[in-house]
């Protein structure tokens, strides 16, 4: 297998965002994993709950983590964090080497690096269009936001008309943040294959700091010193 380094895959995308690239990134930790494997994830704490009106979300979040193009890309958990589930994932996408890569890019012992260098591109950007928890005070945001887009908590099941809503727009050349669980999953499968003269990012929690909407779930990563925000991921 291939080896990837953590911080040179953050290096790339990076490189991608400064230079507007149109690409997609969609990432898949251990609580998408969960929803693909139909397991609850923390719904007691506003994560998704699993029930039948789920299925047909089930069904585009798989189809979302093996969809193959040039220009997509799919994080998923690292063996560090995750385990074995890390090599089953690699399986279970089907995707090649080439488009796989972290699913905690921009955490970690990466968020700093995210901090100081994404942060500022996304500055420079006046087309962000961003999907996040409809509590959001994007004022509070660093960087300016064109269009925003407020979903629940449990998003992709209960506001998947989204998807359609989106494409109907016909953007071109937008910067797509995703701030919403697993619908930024099917929303950068749906709207990059739909639409490919944007670029679409999955930056999960990365920008909750400022965003000020989600007092259950504060990420550890971004909490100081402490385990995770020195982790150096790895590979295999």
């Amino acid at each position: 297998m291939n080896m990837k380094d953590f911080r040179l895959e953050i290096v790339k995308f990076y490189n991608k965002i400064k230079l507007s690239e149109k690409f997609a990134f969609s990432k898949y930790a251990d609580g998408e994993w969960l929803a693909m494997c139909r397991v609850n994830c923390a719904s007691g704490n506003g994560e998704w709950f699993i029930n039948d009106q789920a299925a047909n979300s089930i069904n585009m979040l798989i189809e979302s983590f093996r969809f193959k193009d040039p220009g997509y890309f799919v994080g998923i958990s690292c063996p560090c964090c995750q385990g074995q589930a890390h090599q089953q994932m690699v399986y279970e996408s089907q995707q090649d080497q080439e488009h796989l890569t972290f699913a905690n890019l921009f955490v970690n012992a990466n968020y700093p690096y995210f901090l100081e260098h994404i942060i500022p591109e996304f500055e420079k950007k006046d087309n962000i269009i961003l999907v996040a928890n409809r509590n959001s005070d994007v004022s509070l945001l660093p960087f300016k936001v064109q269009e925003f887009y407020g979903v629940g908590y449990n998003a992709w099941v209960d506001d998947l008309h989204l998807v359609e809503e989106l494409k109907q727009k016909k953007h071109e050349n937008k910067l797509f943040l995703f701030s919403c669980g697993p619908l930024g999953n099917i929303l950068a499968h749906q709207l990059w294959n739909d639409n490919k003269s944007n670029t679409y990012i999955d930056v999960g929690s990365t920008i909750d700091r400022w965003l000020n909407n989600d007092v259950k779930n504060k990420r550890c990563y971004a909490i100081g010193v402490s385990e995770y925000s020195n982790k150096y991921c790895v590979w295999g």
